[in-house]
């Protein structure tokens, strides 16, 4: 049996974000800090990632324990069992399907926990920085090759 009065219930789910939550703020300072140019909740990208980096198709989304189902740190409510467990399983088969599609479309898609990043803060910013970075070799790689192209250089033979 439920401690709160349906009100007081209602209230408290209410009152939970689904954006500007602690963790993405605290990526989004960083990024900020860092001088690093990005979008924020962009909804007219499946899924709306938190954080995205358009130019490079990189969409970050920062799941909270509980909502997404971590495997070990989500804490099943004690009441209405089924509706918790429907609830996070269609969750978790939605970012699948967000994952997918936006793979298929030439993102590249970084999936952080809420715990992680209020626990292993660096770590996950390291995560966003190193893909950042490989988009950039990959890009210049491109516009190397290109280059040649349009010169007409030819590998030497032997």
């Amino acid at each position: 049996m439920d401690n709160l009065t349906k009100e007081q219930r209602r209230k408290t789910m209410q009152s939970i974000r689904s954006k500007g939550t602690l963790p993405e703020r605290l990526i989004m300072q960083e990024l900020k800090r860092r001088k690093i140019y990005f979008a924020s909740y962009v909804d007219s990208i499946i899924g709306k990632p938190d954080v995205v980096f358009r130019r490079k198709k990189i969409a970050v989304f920062i799941d909270s324990d509980f909502w997404h189902g971590h495997p070990k740190r989500c804490i099943m409510p004690k009441t209405n069992i089924d509706y918790w467990l429907h609830k996070i399983t269609r969750n978790r088969k939605r970012d699948k399907e967000v994952d997918r599609s936006l793979k298929q479309a030439g993102w590249k898609v970084i999936r952080l926990w809420a715990y992680d990043v209020k626990h292993q803060f660096d770590k996950c910013i390291q995560i966003i920085l190193n893909e950042l970075r490989k988009e950039n070799r990959s890009a210049k790689y491109k516009a190397c090759n290109k280059s040649l192209k349009q010169m007409r250089i030819k590998p030497r033979t032997a």
